[in-house]
Order: C-alpha cells, then structure tokens, then sequence
C-alpha cells in the first residue's frame, strides 16, 4: 500500500476510479435540462414526474447488477468483469437514444443502470485491493472530488444541446461515448485482485461470502445508515427540475443551481480528502451525519411554517448543505464498511451497493411521487429517514468500535 499519492501510476488508477464512478452521475445529469423536451416528446402533461423514472429506472437496474458483479469479481477479477458491464452499460445508452416511446426508453434505462454496476461496484473493490484505513478514505474522497466536479458541466452542456436545436436523444448518446472511453482506457489498467485473494465461483461460496458480510456488525451498519441518509437525496435527483421549475416557478435557474451545487460537492469532498487524515474516518463521518440531522430539522422547520413553499434562496441553501453532508458521509463510511472486508471487497462493495442504491431509490420513489406543489414531502423525508440513520449508528455501529479502531 502506498502511504501517499505520489507514484503516476497510483494517479492514473485514481482517474480511472473516478471515471467510474462519475459514468453513473453523467448517465444521469445529462438527461435533466432535457425532461422538458422528453415530456413534449413523449405527450406528457408539463407538469408531469414521469421523466423522474428514467433516474429511478437506472438505479432499479444497478440493484438487479451489483449482486452479480462483486462475487464475478472476486472470482474473475475487477477488470474482465467491468469490461462485461460497459459492454451492457453501451447497449443500454444506445437503446435510451433510439428509443421510440417512454417503455422502451425506462427498459433501456434498466438496462443501462445494469451496466453501471459494473463501475459503481468495482471501483470501490479495486480502491480496497490497493489501499486501507484513512488513506482508503483519503482516495475515496479524492475519487469524489473528481465525481463531483465532471457532472458539473453535463447539465450544461445537455441544456446547450437541446437550446441549439438537438434533444433529449443527444443526451443519451453522450452515455455511449463514456462507455467507449472507459472501454479503451481499461487496457491501460493493471488487474489490482491478488490471485491469492481469488475466490472459486459456487452457490455454497456465495452464500458463504455473503453470510460473513451480513454479520459483520459494520459493514452492514454503515450500509443501512448510507441507505437512510441518502434515501431522500434520490427523491431531490429526480424531482430537482420540477422542484425547481415549477413549485418555485424558476426554471432558468436550474442549470446554474445544478452547476454550482455539483462544484460546491466537489470543493467539499476535496476537504474531506484533506482533513480525514487529522480526523479520522469514523469521527468526519460520524460529525457529517449529525450536521445533516440539524439541516434536516431545519429544512422540515422551514416547510411547515411556509406551507411549502419557502424562499427559493433559502431552500437551496439548505439543500446545498445538506448534499455537502451527503459527500463527506459517502466516502468514510463506505471505507468503514469495506475495511474488514480485504478478499471480499467485490462481494461487500455489491452488498453496500445494493442495500443504499436499490433500497434507496426505492425509499426516494415514495418520497418522489408525493412531490407535487410543495417541498414538504421531501423535508418530511429527509428529517425521517436521517433520524432512522442515526438511530443504526447509535445501536449497531457505536457498540463495535472495536473492529475500526484503527479508523478512528
């Protein structure tokens, strides 16, 4: 392991971590200047959520792929297996830009939410192979800072294509091109996977695998509590346009609000990555959940005393704080799941993976449908599911301190 990022190589594997898992955020953020003309596309009413399940649909299909990927990984090793999820992640973009009708379009989605899987699991299974403890969280931040400032412009650069003339259909197409460049970039990265580590591919050793990630207190701890914080935060993704658009009648502002958030994300997870070192994993995490707890309080404050409909200033405040809790939360607690995990880093990151993705997308869809005139539903949902994630680490994380201590 390398104690810090000095080595090019150790760089260039960085980048290409980061990619990864910046594939899933530009899947996505390119499509969201564009729900307006795939309403007008499609024949759906102005207002209509229905866009909101092209984001939903991705994560539905990550769910159905990251069981599959971490023990093909553990078994394959992290490079073949990702280069089988592009394959699919290609397929299912090429499908979304030819889609003939909103069926067709969510099924490609689906599709192509199996392909990012790939990335989104073994990214994080090829971090744990080459580095531990708070240099594992420092990478881990480093990675999101990168994740985070890519998507910056492709909300930018959806709304230009579809301002100058194109439409939603470009957007999509932009997911292929990832595709292509993480497909040719691979073959510059050597397999991280000790073969000692390799582990044979059967039920019986599945379930093995999975019995032992299940009981180790941690693991799942901070995975249910990534499921909880985050839960509301995939309903803000699919509605931010509507939100935005038509609860605040701003719909220039999105762009710009998007923008600026995703770089303030990024500035964030760059301190993260800075200050874990001096702090700790378990103690930065830990104080991120509870800044998100007094946001949350705020927020749900803040909506029942304006029936609503607060200052759209104030709100995106608000939201902005609350995500930067998001980025600090993701990285540390990520890297304390995985910490015990070493040889079943694949099967654990596609276990954490499916718990906060699926469960999670799930738990935003609830939220998602009842966002109509009001931001209420999603400030009652961020002060509920925020509550329940600081209950799972006061009664299953704090009383096993004593397999991270060296984290803290």
């Amino acid at each position: 392991m390398t104690p810090s990022i000095r080595v090019q190589g150790d760089r260039e594997f960085i980048a290409f971590t980061a990619l990864l898992t910046s594939a899933i955020a530009l899947s996505i953020d390119m499509l969201l200047p564009a729900f307006a003309d795939l309403r007008s596309s499609f024949g759906m009413e102005p207002t209509s959520n229905l866009p909101g399940l092209t984001i939903t649909c991705i994560f539905v299909g990550m769910a159905i792929g990251m069981p599959v990927y971490g023990p093909l990984a553990d078994t394959y090793g992290r490079i073949p297996v990702l280069r089988s999820g592009i394959a699919l992640f290609a397929l299912g973009a090429l499908g979304s830009t030819l889609a003939p009708n909103l069926g067709f379009l969510l099924i490609s989605r689906v599709l192509w939410g199996i392909g990012c899987a790939a990335p989104r699991t073994i990214s994080q299974a090829m971090i744990r192979d080459r580095f531990e403890g708070d240099d594992m969280a420092r990478v881990m931040a480093i990675v999101q800072t990168i994740f985070f400032a890519g998507p910056v412009l492709a909300p930018v650069i959806g709304d230009l294509l579809v301002r100058g003339g194109g439409s939603w259909r470009l957007t999509m197409l932009f997911g292929l091109l990832i595709a292509i460049i993480i497909w040719g970039w691979s073959f510059r990265i050597a397999e991280s996977l000790d073969a000692a580590n390799r582990r044979d591919l059967s039920f019986s050793g599945t379930k093995q695998g999975l019995r032992v990630v299940f009981k180790t207190r941690v693991t799942i701890g901070y995975a249910i509590t990534l499921l909880f914080s985050g839960g509301a935060f995939y309903s803000f993704l699919s509605s931010s346009e509507l939100i935005i658009s038509e609860i605040f009648q701003k719909p220039t502002w999105f762009v710009p609000y998007f923008s600026i958030t995703m770089g303030v994300m990024a500035a964030v997870a760059l301190a993260g990555s800075r200050v874990v070192g001096r702090l700790g994993a378990r103690r930065l995490g830990h104080s991120a959940l509870a800044f998100q707890m007094g946001v949350s309080l705020l927020m749900l404050t803040l909506a029942l005393s304006t029936d609503g409909v607060p200052p759209v200033g104030l709100w995106m405040v608000l939201m902005t704080a609350q995500i930067a809790a998001m980025v600090i939360m993701m990285p540390t607690m990520t890297t304390m799941a995985l910490e015990p995990m070493e040889a079943l880093a694949g099967t654990a990151a596609s276990t954490i993976g499916f718990i906060t993705l699926a469960i999670g997308a799930l738990l935003g869809a609830i939220i998602d449908r009842q966002i109509t005139s009001t931001v209420t539903p999603l400030a009652v949902g961020y002060a509920l599911y925020t509550s329940l994630a600081v209950v799972v680490v006061l009664t299953m994380v704090r009383k096993n301190n004593s397999s991270h201590t060296n984290l803290s």
